[in-house]
């Protein structure tokens, strides 16, 4: 049985570059929402409100008929089932691979004073909850509308907290604060580790390993083995909002375009 290395306090950094080949243009200007499922496939949600789906070569394949926005959340992982959450009205909602509503529901007012976040767990009919009323992580049964166990998150993460995502992956809670940086926590709420990073508003997966932007570099992070590898350099882009990276794509995001690269190692 392995032994997460998260508690490891030697972190190996490894740099090995990819080189950038061109794939797309894409006409999208201010995006307030990005993501990508486990086919690869890209989601960007603009300033219209409107969700947006295009595969790994930049062809738009599903558009939303209307705007999804306000919007806190958008999870795409299961391309047949893509979530997205709304913190004003507490409601989230299922869409299919052609972005068409599955069902939509109201969350239920007694799993959550304040839910500031909510995501799928991977469980089916189950999530987590993010509870800014007194800064609980839940993990909750949708079907039952019972808290299965909540865990109060540690007081110096609630100081001036900005949470913006999270995220639950291989079994552990990823909770991504602005201020901050990434908290990673076990499948119980409790802490692991924390990647300290600021202004970041996104990460995603690939396969074993943490995606994120640090700087002007693209950072995989081995969940396992705690070790890092520097993927791509993004110094030549400017006012860079996001990225979004896939196994063979990088998606770079600023106010006036999208951009999708080859990464060719």
């Amino acid at each position: 049985m392995r032994v997460l290395a998260l508690i490891l306090t030697l972190i190996i950094c490894v740099d090995v570059k990819a080189q950038l080949s061109r794939v797309a243009d894409l006409n999208l200007k201010d995006i307030t929402r990005c993501s990508v499922d486990r086919l690869g496939n890209f989601y960007f949600v603009g300033g219209d409100g409107v969700l947006k789906k295009y595969d790994p070569d930049g062809k738009l394949l599903n558009q939303t008929a209307k705007s999804i926005a306000p919007l806190t959340l958008l999870e795409p992982w299961n391309p047949l089932k893509v979530f997205i959450f709304d913190k004003g009205s507490k409601k989230y909602t299922y869409l299919d691979h052609n972005l068409e509503t599955l069902e939509a529901t109201t969350l239920e007012p007694s799993l959550s004073i304040s839910p500031t976040l909510f995501c799928p767990a991977n469980e089916a009919n189950k999530g987590w909850i993010l509870d800014e009323a007194d800064f609980t992580l839940k993990r909750v049964n949708l079907s039952t509308k019972e808290i299965e166990f909540e865990s109060a998150l540690p007081e110096d993460w609630v100081v001036e907290p900005h949470f913006v995502f999270m995220r639950e992956y291989q079994n552990m809670i990823f909770l991504l604060d602005k201020n901050a940086g990434i908290y990673i926590l076990n499948n119980l709420g409790k802490p692991i580790k924390t990647i300290e990073l600021k202004g970041l508003t996104f990460f995603n997966f690939m396969g074993e390993e943490l995606c994120y932007r640090q700087g002007n570099d693209i950072v995989l992070f081995d969940l396992y083995t705690a070790d890092i590898r520097k993927i791509a350099d993004i110094s030549k882009f400017k006012n860079v909002i996001n990225t979004v990276i896939t196994d063979e794509r990088l998606a770079v995001l600023t106010p006036e375009k999208v951009e999708i690269f080859k990464l060719a190692r």
